[in-house]
């Protein structure tokens, strides 16, 4: 049986439109072998994450995304890839406690992070968001419409309706 630190995977996704962190955290993944995808906006991580599910070895979502919130992102690959490690990043002083890292990122922070899940610990950071988990019957729905169509956007779109504070979606 292969280790966690062993796995093939090479590819990390960061989901956010800020320069500034894909400078902090791509020095961090070169002594790993990782490579950084980047998605400027979470329509186009779910699309990227639908079509190479089986390539990326971690995600890193920003909360603050255009589009798609980070938060229905976040929640969407935690309940439809739930042994990827994904890891918040936030602007926001509310961020989400624990399970962000606050933005700007520190590279001791990323490289901790890194270091736990390259290692093979499942870390804390996958826990719900504080305000983000969707209402039941919107997650059977997701679930249900994954299902049905194997699309990870139509599951976001489902969790979306039932998440707090997330509009009708017209993404």
């Amino acid at each position: 049986m292969e280790a966690s630190s062993e796995r093939k995977e090479k590819l990390v996704l960061l989901v956010d439109s800020d320069v500034e962190t894909r400078f902090v955290i791509q020095p961090l993944l070169r002594p790993y072998g990782l490579e950084l995808v980047i998605a400027r906006a979470g329509i186009v991580a779910l699309e990227v994450m639908q079509r190479m599910a089986n390539r990326f070895r971690l995600a890193l979502v920003s909360m603050e995304l255009p589009g798609i919130s980070g938060k229905v992102v976040y929640e969407t690959l935690r309940h439809f890839r739930p042994t990827l490690p994904v890891l918040c990043l936030s602007a926001s002083a509310q961020g989400g406690g624990a399970a962000c890292l606050p933005k700007p990122i520190q590279a001791v922070d990323i490289a901790a992070w890194l270091g736990r899940v390259l290692g093979g610990t499942h870390p804390d950071e996958r826990d719900h968001l504080p305000g983000a988990a969707a209402a039941p019957d919107a997650l059977s729905r997701a679930q249900s419409r994954y299902g049905m169509t194997g699309s990870l956007l139509d599951a976001a779109r489902e969790l979306a309706r039932g998440m707090p504070g997330e509009g009708p979606t017209d993404w």
